[in-house]
């Protein structure tokens, strides 16, 4: 608390450890003699305070060290940090009920897609997923490579779906989450243009990012937040040779089978993890 007319001064250690000057002793402080020599006041005002009738100043500093005490503990009662210790204790993360799986690959439903193309299997060498659990974040990934049931040609265009889920369990995503999808307007190039949109019906909230080659579709990105879980579902597609003339499916239609597979994914989230270690998981 500032006092009308004080000169600013240096931030002061606590009391009797302020700095003292070798050219003069300090004052020493008795609050129960009656002091001999008042402390001295501010530049230009008489001992004791200005309209405080010249009484000991230290008692005035007192009063307003009192006053301050007082006016702290209200703010901190009217903000609820006095029930918490005058600390920010850490909220419990919620993931209200999604739990942790290894293995997406597994997990994640795909029907939707599976009726139009087939799941690649990856070399079992090269795993097309992963899981990692860490003290602040577990992640469940998995990426898949699909091709159109009954293509023939030599260079198909060739589709991939990932789905990614992120426990974060230190840190609640939610202040963070609509601004970290809307970056996706500002990552425009001559050739590639992203709009983003909110969706209902999924989580807390949820967000579809579409990404423009060109006048074709090139990915469409459906992210959701339920509590401190996130979720990603991505799909993207790349044409075939350069001599073929391929044309992906409509937004609508991918919209669609991102959505209902979005559905089935999270409703099997809720269930518990397989005892068995995933054999695609190298971390397992």
């Amino acid at each position: 608390m500032s006092i009308p007319g004080a000169q600013p001064q240096q931030p002061q250690q606590p009391f009797s450890q302020q700095p003292t000057s070798t050219a003069t002793p300090a004052y020493q402080f008795n609050p129960y003699a009656q002091p001999q020599t008042p402390p001295p006041g501010p530049p230009g005002q008489p001992p004791g305070g200005p309209g405080r009738g010249g009484g000991p100043r230290w008692l005035w500093a007192l009063g307003g060290v009192v006053i301050a005490s007082v006016t702290w503990a209200a703010t901190l009662m009217a903000t609820g940090a006095l029930d918490k210790g005058g600390s920010d204790s850490s909220a419990t993360a919620d993931f209200q009920g999604y739990r942790f799986h290894h293995d997406m690959c597994k997990t994640a439903k795909l029907k939707s897609f599976q009726q139009e193309y087939k799941i690649q299997e990856p070399e079992s060498d090269d795993p097309d997923g992963y899981s990692s659990r860490q003290k602040g974040l577990d992640v469940s990934y998995c990426s898949r490579t699909m091709l159109e049931h009954g293509e023939t040609s030599k260079t198909p265009p060739t589709t991939y779906v990932s789905t990614r889920v992120n426990w974060h369990k230190k840190t609640d995503p939610a202040p963070e989450f609509a601004s970290e999808q809307r970056t996706w307007k500002d990552q425009k190039t001559g050739t590639y243009q992203y709009t983003v949109s909110r969706v209902d019906g999924f989580g807390d909230e949820a967000y579809m990012i579409k990404e423009k080659r060109g006048d074709s579709l090139g990915s469409l990105k459906l992210e959701v937040r339920a509590g401190w879980m996130t979720y990603e579902m991505s799909w993207s597609w790349f044409g075939g040779g350069l001599d073929e003339d391929f044309e992906p499916p409509s937004e609508a239609t991918v919209t669609g089978w991102m959505k209902k597979d979005t559905r089935a994914t999270l409703a099997a989230l809720k269930k518990p993890d397989s005892k068995e270690a995933p054999g695609r998981d190298p971390g397992a």
